[in-house]
């Protein structure tokens, strides 16, 4: 067992804890409030792969977030993180759409220098061209699709948290929030791995604004599968126009 294995869960389940208490002594006819929105910012993702080099990758964040907040103080949330860092597999897919590009002009140019090359049978080549650009425009279509896919392809991880908090009043509003989170991490488009973890965040809010900080640590004794070793460590900054 990592030794900040127990520091961090115990930090997380005495935040959950004290939210429970101060839940529980709050009025009874005190408002709730629920609220969600979109963030935006840096992630950051580290692991060990299975051939044992250490990754260490910074990317963007894009986060769905709901909470429930008390008055008191006390609140839930939950946040889906998409974590954009695996920029090496994402140039693999442009660079196989830059290849299909290639392909595709180079068999219509020869093509073309076909259909040109005998003056007699000048008016059937052109036909036969016509039909062979026809189809060829078509694979085209594998450029787009290719670029598109660049973006499931940097994707390192799709992370779900459950967090209680505790926010502080006042002008400036700060937060500190525990939890437990639930990863996929796409090894390949046909292999996945899964990890749980505990959770810690903390941010602060200013009127419309909001920044937050979250860190997960999925140990292997809470993962599946085999394209990773060691613990997978996932960290997020975000930013959120919208009072959380």
């Amino acid at each position: 067992m990592h030794p900040l294995l127990p520091r961090i869960a115990a930090a997380a389940a005495a935040l959950l804890l004290a939210a429970t208490a101060r839940a529980q002594a709050e009025p009874g006819d005190a408002a709730p409030g629920l609220s969600a929105g979109l963030a935006f910012g840096s992630a950051s993702f580290g692991a060990t792969a299975a051939d044992g080099e250490r990754l260490w990758r910074h990317g963007l964040a894009l986060e769905l977030q709901v909470r429930y907040q008390r008055p008191s103080g006390f609140g839930v949330g939950y946040t889906l993180t998409w974590g954009l860092t695996d920029w090496d597999r994402a140039r693999e897919w442009i660079d196989a759409g830059n290849r299909a590009g290639r392909w595709t002009s180079d068999r219509i140019r020869q093509v073309g220098d076909w259909a040109m090359e005998d003056e007699a049978s000048r008016g059937l080549r052109l036909v036969g061209a016509f039909f062979a650009d026809a189809f060829l425009v078509m694979t085209y279509a594998a450029v787009p699709a290719c670029y598109v896919g660049s973006v499931g392809g940097a994707t390192s991880h799709l992370q779900v948290d459950v967090t209680a908090s505790l926010r502080s009043g006042g002008a400036v509003s700060g937060w500190v929030e525990g939890g437990l989170g639930a990863l996929a991490l796409p090894v390949s488009h046909r292999e996945w791995d899964f990890g749980l973890g505990p959770v810690l965040g903390a941010g602060a809010s200013l009127g419309p604004a909001s920044i937050g900080a979250r860190f997960l640590w999925s140990p292997p004794a809470l993962r599946a599968g085999e394209g990773y070793r060691g613990a997978v460590t996932t960290a997020a900054v975000t930013l959120r126009l919208a009072t959380p």
